[in-house]
Parts: C-alpha cells; structure tokens; sequence
C-alpha cells in the first residue's frame, strides 16, 4: 500500500475516537447553569401595620382625580386585613394581606400595585383606579362616635345658606324616639351635595337604605325657613336643620329621627 493512502486511512480511522473524546467530562467537575436572578421585594408586610384611609382618588386611564364618598379603609395586623367602605360600614372583608415580589399587595382576596409607600403615605393601584391613603390613629367613623352630640344641644331650627352644606356629608350617628323607625322607613347613610346654582337649588346624590338595602339616587336639594327638602326622582325628604357651621350637620325632626353627619 502507497505511503501516501495509508496516512489518509489513518487519519479517518482516529476521526470518530476525537469527535467522542470530546464529549467526555471529566467526574465532578461542576455543571454551569444561568441563575436566574429574582427582584427583590421593595415593600415588607410590617410597614403596613395600623389604620389607612383613603384621601385621594385618581382615574388609572384619564389620570384625573375622581369624586368619592365611599373612602377606602384598610385595617393591617401582621398578616390579616380588614377592609371597609366608610359610607356603607356593612362592606366588611376580612382575610389575609401578603405582598408578592416586587410590589403586588394582596388583600383580603383584592390585588393592588404599590405605588408608593412611607410611614404616613401609602398610594395603591388597580385595574382602573389609583387610591392614596393616609395612615391614622384614629379613622374617621371612630372619630365621630366619640362626638356624640347631646339631645339638649338640639334647639330650634336655624337658617343657613345652601353654600355652607356644599361637600360630602357622612351620617356618623342617629337618635330615634321609639317607635319612630320601622322596618321600612329610609335611613340616610351619607348626602353629597356638589353644586348650587344662581337660585339656590343644590345638586348631589344621597345614600340611603331600606330594610337593609342600600340605594344611591342623584338628588336636588333646598332649603327654607330652616328646613331642607331633598328631592330625588322616587323619594323625598323634608327636614329642620339644627346646625350647619360648614363642619357638623345635624338635621332630622326633633322628637322622631334627628341625623348627624360631619363632613368627609
């Protein structure tokens, strides 16, 4: 056999033992492999310990700020949360909180994205609404049962402006005589009144409910003599006023169902 042809066959014939001794690893020696590396959690459950109210609320699409009465209220105690509407207050959820990397809160069943969190300020988004609350000692509806107003302190009716009621009013507290609430007489919850024109007739919307249902109804609103009359397209409602400083409203029939509300 030539030289020459002996090398080639030599050469093909140690091929296929190079292209296999290169797939060998040598016994321990460690595999790599791409950790992936997971963003940390920027918020910790702990720093939403206490009472949160709602003070601001902006659409997610348009970024404008939106009226409400029905605050948010958030109630945090290490793992659990308790959440309320303020206006409604029967709105009650229980159930647990947990905050999932990065910044997703979870509570009571509601997911939101934490926008924004300090000692005083926490700002939360969901699909379409962007809430900011504020954290507090004492919430709003706590405050208020603790300003129950003495029946002595109802004197006559007073004249007031219909500017002065302009605002969202939160009933905190009613006095009823016996025998003057029944199971279908309308019990006022909250009163917004956001407009007056050039006549005096106020523009809102009342909250309401009866035998335990509640009900919302755009209204019309004036006042005479010390009396306010609230008109909605089913239901009306004539009433004295006994206060209305711009701070505390108390309105109602002396003797039956006086109402006390202060403003939001």
């Amino acid at each position: 056999m030539p030289a020459k042809a002996f090398m080639i066959i030599l050469s093909l014939s140690c091929l296929p033992f190079v292209s296999s001794a290169q797939k060998v690893k040598r016994k321990g020696e460690p595999v790599k492999r791409e950790l992936k590396r997971e963003e940390a959690a920027r918020y910790q459950i702990s720093q939403l310990n206490g009472k949160w109210q709602e003070i601001k609320r902006e659409s997610v699409e348009s970024k404008k700020s939106v009226d409400f009465t029905d605050s948010l209220v958030m109630i945090f105690r290490d793992n659990s949360v308790t959440i309320k509407d303020i206006t409604s207050m029967r709105m009650t959820m229980n159930g647990e909180a947990e905050i999932e990397t990065p910044d997703m809160l979870y509570a009571a069943g509601d997911e939101y994205r934490i926008l924004f969190l300090d000692a005083q300020k926490l700002i939360i988004r969901d699909d379409s609404i962007t809430r900011e609350l504020e954290k507090r000692e004492t919430l709003s509806y706590e405050q208020y049962g603790k300003d129950l107003i003495r029946k002595d302190s109802i004197t006559e009716p007073v004249i007031t402006d219909m500017h002065t009621l302009k605002g969202n009013w939160f009933i905190y507290n009613r006095k009823a005589e016996p025998g003057t609430v029944g199971g279908n007489t309308a019990l006022l919850k909250s009163l917004e009144i956001n407009t007056v024109n050039d006549d005096g007739i106020a523009f809102g919307k009342v909250q309401y409910y009866v035998s335990g249902i509640t009900k919302s109804a755009d209204c019309q609103l004036v006042t005479q003599q010390g009396k306010i009359k609230i008109i909605t397209e089913r239901d009306s409602w004539t009433f004295s006023i006994y206060k209305a400083d711009g701070k505390e409203f108390i309105f109602g029939e002396k003797g039956k169902l006086v109402y006390f509300a202060k403003i939001l």
